[in-house]
């Protein structure tokens, strides 16, 4: 996927196959651990038993990225050579190609809204409250640079000077919206869960936007404020059903 006279690439299945990207002949999707649109992925192919490859991306040089002109994760390379990008594209990808059991972009108007809700709302809603202070943000780069592949010099450096670069991400998420960081998403949530009308958004068996909804919150589960999450009557128990069905 090289880019042509400044033309930005697109998100979505590529035209170039990259098979030299794919990790012991399995579907591999480049991703940081704790990234919240990779969790999207992660449920999908959870959900589906699907066995794949990770390569841990480095989050500061996104050296591993460099044979491609999309600087964001994730990255899904199938095990054929295709390639996907952007993470609500790749959860249609995946469900298309392995089982087709809920629609496809532009064919369920509810669907497609509380899918962009993932990316345009709720991501932005979690960010301003696990950064919501110096000392949460501090917190929550302590456990990601844990959990991600960072070397030693690189955790202590991230940990801190991360913390400073979140905590001012936090503060513009959080002007994005009229009420305070944790009422706000308080309301984001209460009105996500209209939406759930059955045991999921696709009342009886999940869909995208189970999938990419439930990926956003998996990655703030164990940090900052994440009991918002699971004390609401509605989302709380809609989440643990995700979290037993796609097994992450």
């Amino acid at each position: 996927m090289r880019q042509h006279n400044n033309i930005v690439p697109k998100s979505g299945v590529q035209e170039e196959l990259a098979p030299e990207r794919i990790v012991g002949g399995l579907p591999t999707m480049y991703c940081f651990e704790t990234c919240p649109f990779c969790f999207k992925v992660k449920a999908i192919l959870g959900s589906m038993g699907i066995e794949y490859s990770k390569v841990e991306v480095d989050p500061t040089f996104k050296t591993q990225l460099k044979w491609s002109d999309w600087r964001k994760v994730p990255v899904f390379v199938d095990s054929d050579g295709t390639q996907v990008t952007d993470s609500n594209y790749i959860v249609h990808y995946i469900d298309q190609k392995n089982s087709n059991s809920f629609p496809r972009m532009g064919e369920d108007p509810d669907q497609d809204k509380w899918m962009e809700f993932s990316n345009a709302v709720l991501g932005k809603s979690i960010v301003a409250v696990i950064y919501t202070t110096y000392k949460t943000s501090v917190q929550a780069l302590d456990y990601v640079t844990k959990v991600d592949n960072f070397s030693l010099p690189a955790r202590i450096i991230n940990k801190w000077l991360g913390a400073v670069i979140m905590w001012r991400v936090g503060k513009v998420r959080a002007n994005m919206f009229e009420l305070p960081p944790e009422e706000n998403l308080k309301f984001q949530l209460d009105k996500m869960s209209k939406a759930i009308t059955g045991d999921y958004f696709g009342e009886k068996e999940p869909n995208g936007a189970d999938y990419a909804n439930f990926g956003i919150l998996r990655s703030m589960d164990g940090l900052h404020g994440f009991e918002i999450v699971s004390d609401h009557p509605v989302v709380g128990p809609w989440y643990r059903r995700m979290r037993v069905h796609s097994g992450i």
